[in-house]
C-alpha cells in the first residue's frame, strides 16, 4: 500500500510551514503558543517515511525486529509487556535543527533528506525509561541523550544480567 505522505508531497509543504513559522515569530508570536507545530508534525511524516519507509503506520515498529531498542524494553517485548516509542532528538529541538537548516543554510531537498537519514531515530523504551529520560532531558539534543538517562540500547551481542 503506497503512503500517503512522501517526501515528494512533504518537503514542498515543509517549506511552506518554515515560511510561516518565521512570520508568525516575527509578530510576536512563539513556538510554544503554536508556531512551530505544523513543522513538528510535517518533519515528524517526512522522517518517518525516510528512515523507516517499510512501515505503514508508525506505531508498527513496536512489532518490527529490527527497530532499535533498549536492553529493558528488548526483554520487555519478548515477555509481551508494553513498549513505547521515543524520539532520541526530542521533536521540538529536532524541528528546529530543520528550520535552521532551511533557514539560514538554505539546504537542498536532497541536504534535508540527508540530514535526516543521518539524524533521525526512533527507539523503543520500557513505560519507566521513557519517564526517567524526560526528567533527565526532554526538551535538548545530546548525543549522549539516552546514555545520561542509563539507557543502554541492546545488540545482538548484549549479555543480560541474570
Amino acid at each position: 500500500m503506497p503512503r500517503k505522505y512522501s517526501p515528494a508531497n512533504l518537503l514542498p509543504a515543509l517549506r511552506v510551514f518554515v515560511v510561516a513559522r518565521r512570520k508568525a515569530l516575527d509578530a510576536g508570536f512563539t513556538d510554544n503558543g503554536g508556531a512551530i507545530h505544523s513543522i513538528e508534525r510535517v518533519v515528524d511524516l517526512l522522517s518517518e517515511a525516510i528512515v523507516y519507509p517499510h512501515l505503514t503506520h508508525i506505531n508498527s515498529l513496536k512489532k518490527d525486529p529490527n527497530a532499535d531498542c533498549s536492553v529493558n524494553a528488548h526483554r520487555a517485548r519478548e515477555l509481551g509487556q508494553d513498549v513505547l516509542i521515543e524520539h532520541v532528538a526530542p521533536k521540538r529541538d529536532y524541528s528546529r535543527s530543520i528550520c535552521n537548516l532551511i533557514e539560514k543554510h538554505h539546504a537542498t531537498d536532497d541536504e534535508l533528506i540527508n540530514y535526516i537519514s543521518a539524524n533521525y531515530q526512533l527507539v523503543l523504551l520500557t513505560p519507566e525509561e521513557t519517564k526517567r529520560l524526560n526528567k533527565i532531558n526532554r526538551t535538548k539534543t545530546s548525543p549522549t541523550r539516552l546514555e545520561d538517562a542509563g539507557i543502554i540500547l541492546y545488540s545482538e551481542k548484549t549479555v543480560y544480567k541474570k
